[in-house]
């Protein structure tokens, strides 16, 4: 009797130890899942990320691609911009917005979380004001940091 009693015992702990390590798994794949992936094409001043946030959430934001955001050669650019100035992000580089008329925020190639300013849709755009004479996009993938970061 006390054999099958321990025989049980180490069933019952396998199994919360097995439910438990499916779970931390399930949880890490979450937070490593985007929220959303957007396409943003340079010929367009806002893309709607298709995302509601709040203020003060912290997003990452994971940038592939580059763009041409004038009609020369010379003006391509990846997500940080060209002729990026200390503390500004260059010509191209890309922004975000919260709601309809919130005002541009940089995101360029940062690879740190970035607070949201306020509550509302969040929008993503490449910062330029001519859109006619622009070419290519960013391939963005938004995700929340992991806790602790």
């Amino acid at each position: 009797m006390t054999d099958t009693r321990t025989a049980a015992l180490g069933w019952v702990w396998s199994l919360v130890f097995f439910a438990s390590s499916q779970a931390a798994n399930q949880s890490t794949s979450l937070e490593n899942t985007p929220l959303a992936t957007v396409t943003v094409d340079a010929k367009h001043p806002w893309i709607d990320s298709g995302l509601t946030v709040s203020k003060n959430e912290r997003l990452l934001f994971n940038v592939d691609g580059t763009i041409q955001w004038g009609a020369r050669p010379d003006q391509m650019t990846g997500p940080e911009g060209q002729g990026t100035k200390k503390g500004k992000l260059g010509t191209g580089g890309l922004i975000g917005r919260v709601g309809y008329n919130g005002k541009p925020f940089p995101i360029g190639a940062v690879r740190t979380p970035i607070a949201m300013p306020k509550d509302g849709k969040l929008f993503l755009g490449i910062n330029d004001f001519i859109f006619g004479d622009n070419s290519g996009a960013f391939n963005v993938r938004i995700s929340r940091p992991r806790p602790g970061t």
